[in-house]
């Protein structure tokens, strides 16, 4: 049994990752999340701090943010901090983005932590219905303006959704950052985590996003 440290955007394919690990008897002790350089929101999704410690607390693990002005060396640094809790083995969702891997390795060899990659090349249809049918519920919150339009967001990721995602011909798991999701419960969650839509939309970086 190891205990990880899980880099958390709080979608689903983390999630998923996060659910495998804990299902082969490994223990979660933090969620790591990087954040803007004024610390208050995420830098992938656009998430507020509150969400994701709601996410948090229905998991039972514990938050880390991390503001990264220079997002490596606060990274490192996020890493560095946790090896004196006795955290050495670093959790992440991606499937086949193999930048994001070498990075990752790279960050490996300077902090002398394990990285593990549950989901690395494996059916993107095969993980979100594994994900769907395992009893999480996510919701679509941002869709790249290139490849999605705002019609998407709000949507659950469900079987009706999956089959207009394919309508539109887009990858299913938005592996190449076609959406991003918010997962809101599931069978590790001890609650729903509740969001409240604005019914407004804001676009920054190529994206629409959905106002929490």
């Amino acid at each position: 049994m190891t205990d990880f440290v899980c880099s958390w955007s709080g979608g689903k394919d983390a999630c998923l990752a996060l659910y495998r690990m804990m299902q082969q008897g490994h223990q979660p002790k933090y969620l790591l999340t990087m954040m803007q350089a004024d610390g208050k929101t995420t830098r992938a999704h656009a998430l507020a701090v509150n969400i994701l410690q709601e996410q948090a607390n229905s998991l039972g693990i514990s938050l880390i943010t991390q503001a990264a002005e220079n997002y490596k060396k606060s990274y490192v640094s996020a890493l560095e901090k946790l090896k004196t809790k006795g955290i050495t083995d670093a959790v992440f969702g991606d499937i086949d983005l193999q930048a994001h891997r070498d990075w990752q390795e790279e960050i490996a060899e300077l902090t002398g932590y394990e990285m593990h990659f549950p989901l690395w090349e494996e059916s993107h249809e095969t993980l979100v219905h594994e994900f769907i049918d395992a009893g999480f519920k996510s919701v679509i919150i941002a869709v790249q303006q290139k490849s999605l339009g705002r019609k998407f967001l709000g949507k659950v990721l469900n079987a009706e959704t999956l089959g207009l995602l394919e309508e539109e011909g887009v990858d299913i798991c938005g592996e190449g950052g076609e959406f991003h999701t918010l997962v809101v419960d599931g069978p590790i969650f001890s609650a729903k985590v509740e969001i409240n839509p604005t019914g407004d939309t804001f676009s920054d970086f190529g994206y629409d996003f959905l106002r929490l």
